[in-house]
C-alpha cells in the first residue's frame, strides 16, 4: 500500500523517439500460481515511455521455463501486431524489435521447428505463428539481459535498486540507456549489432 500511495500523483510520459523502430519486451515467469501456470509481462514503446503492457497469468502450463516464455511470447504479440496495423494505416511502417532473456526461446522463435530438441517437440505449432512474422522480416529478435528486461516488471515480483529502475523507465518515461532507447547495445544471439 505504501508503493500505491507513493505514486498516485506520478505522471505517466510517453512519446516516440522514432516512429520507425517499435520496441517490444516480453517475458515470463515459470510455474509462478498456485496451479502452476506461468505468468507473463509484456511491453511495447516507441522510445519515450510505454504505450501498451500487460500482466497477465497463462492459460496453460508448460513443462519447461522455454515453453513458459514461448507461449507468453505467442499470447502479447498480438498486441504489438495491432499497434504495427494502426501505424500503418497512418502512414508509418515501424520495424518491431522484440527483446527476449530466453536465449533457448530466441533460437525457437527464429528457427521454428526446426530447434525443437526432444525437450521440446511437444510445443503446440499454433505458438510458432510468431516465427512466420520473423522469417518476412516483419519482426526483429534481440537478447536483452536479464536485469535490463522491462517486461520484468509486469511479469515478477521485484523488490530494491531493480524495482526502482524499472519503476522509473515505466513511468517516467526515462530515455537513459538502461531504459529503452535506440542508442542502447542490443545484442544478437548469433552477433553484436546495433539498432
Amino acid at each position: 500500500m505504501c508503493w500505491v500511495k507513493k505514486t498516485k500523483t506520478d505522471v505517466r510520459i510517453i512519446g516516440a523517439d522514432d516512429l520507425l523502430n517499435m520496441i517490444v519486451m516480453i517475458d515470463s515467469a515459470h510455474a509462478v500460481h498456485n496451479d502452476m501456470r506461468g505468468h507473463t509481462g509484456g511491453i511495447t514503446s516507441f522510445g519515450t515511455g510505454i504505450i501498451g503492457q500487460k500482466s497477465s497469468k497463462q492459460k496453460m502450463n508448460t513443462r519447461s521455463s522455454t515453453e513458459t516464455e514461448h507461449v507468453g511470447t505467442s499470447e502479447y504479440l498480438p498486441k504489438p501486431v495491432f499497434f504495427e496495423l494502426f501505424m500503418g494505416a497512418q502512414g508509418y511502417k515501424p520495424h518491431t524489435i522484440l527483446a527476449k532473456d530466453n536465449e533457448s526461446e530466441i533460437r525457437m522463435l527464429i528457427n521454428g521447428k526446426a530447434s525443437c530438441t526432444s525437450n521440446s517437440k511437444h510445443v503446440a505449432i499454433k505458438y510458432c505463428w510468431c516465427t512466420d512474422r520473423i522469417k518476412k522480416g516483419k519482426i526483429s529478435v534481440r537478447h536483452r539481459p536479464t536485469d535490463r528486461m522491462l517486461a520484468d516488471y509486469m511479469s515478477k515480483p521485484l523488490q530494491g535498486k531493480l524495482f526502482t529502475l524499472l519503476e522509473m523507465c515505466s513511468w517516467d518515461g526515462n530515455t537513459s540507456p538502461l531504459c529503452l532507447t535506440s542508442s542502447f547495445q542490443w545484442r544478437s544471439v548469433f552477433k553484436v549489432t546495433v539498432v
